[in-house]
């Protein structure tokens, strides 16, 4: 087949003073010849500025018009929808598996994975210990080149024995960075238990460079009578119907808000060892990680309340969490 003859560049014969002509003759070439914004300009003997401006009016106008035949992946599709619903600065969404375990492992993936790309030379970087939180440590790994930052514990990490949900220390460890440890109980058995052990200088200095964290992980608690702080004998399930009574829907770091993300004091909140409510609204980059429809109500409230930054989910509690809000998944027209 013969290729259509143009003249050579810059000789068009269309007027220049017509824009209309310009604009059509412009989106051919672009769209249907194949041609560069720069060959355009030169083909009609204009800028590539003016090239630009005629392209975008030409879409702006239904001219051209644009089909895709093929819809967003789900992930990326739901990823911009989280974005756009709640004003987050990033959402990452992993693909829901056949198994809770599964799902949560590919969370901590997506966390650790995070985690390496946000933190920053001289950052301070806090860790509240979470179930879905402390998924990450199998995927931490050392990046080729170390990055120097400090991690911190934003609450107390005694429970029991051990803390299976503490993450700080492997952190540390992996990253070859120092770690400022909590090593006291996030509940004490009074209010003069709790100023008693803020009376010691490594817990007191401890809190007050964890309220100077640059970037928190974060789990979100719920307040179904099974959670994690009831099976660690934190709270007894009256407690926890207590809080549903007064609107509680979850909580971070035990500091509990309600659906639109407003904190609900507490008769035990002076007994609790972790950064107050305002201490974790000052930081920064806060990263909320959780999964499961359970957790939809924390999560909506969290977001409506903009506790959270970024958000880590999986594919089925993200579809359940914008049509609890109310959002489309679809990307507006």
């Amino acid at each position: 087949m013969t290729e259509p003859v143009r003249p050579s560049s810059g000789t068009s014969l269309l007027d220049p003073t017509n824009p209309e002509e310009l604009m059509t003759v412009a989106a051919w070439l672009y769209y249907h010849d194949g041609l560069t914004q720069e060959q355009v300009a030169r083909e009609l003997g204009i800028s590539r500025v003016r090239v630009t401006r005629l392209l975008q009016r030409a879409r702006r106008e239904g001219i051209v018009q644009i089909r895709i035949t093929r819809p967003l992946p789900l992930q990326y599709r739901l990823e911009r929808a989280l974005r756009r619903a709640f004003g987050l600065k990033d959402a990452i969404v992993v693909r829901t598996r056949h198994t809770r375990e599964d799902t949560l492992n590919a969370l901590g993936q997506a966390g650790a994975d995070y985690l390496q790309r946000i933190v920053f030379p001289g950052c301070r970087l806090g860790l509240g210990w979470s179930t879905t939180v402390s998924r990450m440590a199998p995927y931490l790994t050392p990046p080729p080149t170390l990055v120097p930052f400090t991690v911190h514990e934003l609450a107390g990490s005694m429970v029991g024995q051990t803390n299976p949900y503490s993450i700080s220390w492997r952190v540390a460890e992996v990253f070859r960075v120092p770690l400022e440890p909590l090593p006291v109980p996030i509940l004490v058995e009074s209010a003069a238990a709790r100023e008693a052990v803020l009376r010691e200088t490594q817990v007191r200095r401890a809190l007050e460079h964890a309220r100077q964290c640059d970037i928190a992980f974060v789990g979100v608690g719920s307040t179904r009578e099974e959670n994690t702080l009831t099976r660690l004998g934190l709270l007894t399930p009256d407690q926890m119907r207590l809080l549903r009574e007064r609107g509680a829907v979850g909580d971070i770091l035990m500091r509990y808000f309600d659906g639109e993300g407003r904190h609900i004091p507490l008769p035990w909140d002076d007994r609790i060892i972790a950064l107050e409510w305002e201490d974790i609204l000052r930081i920064p980059h806060r990263v909320i990680m959780a999964a499961g429809k359970h957790k939809v109500p924390a999560l909506l409230g969290a977001l409506r309340g903009g506790l959270g930054h970024t958000l880590i989910t999986d594919t089925e509690t993200a579809r359940a969490l914008l049509a609890a809000g109310g959002f489309s998944e679809e990307p507006p027209p």
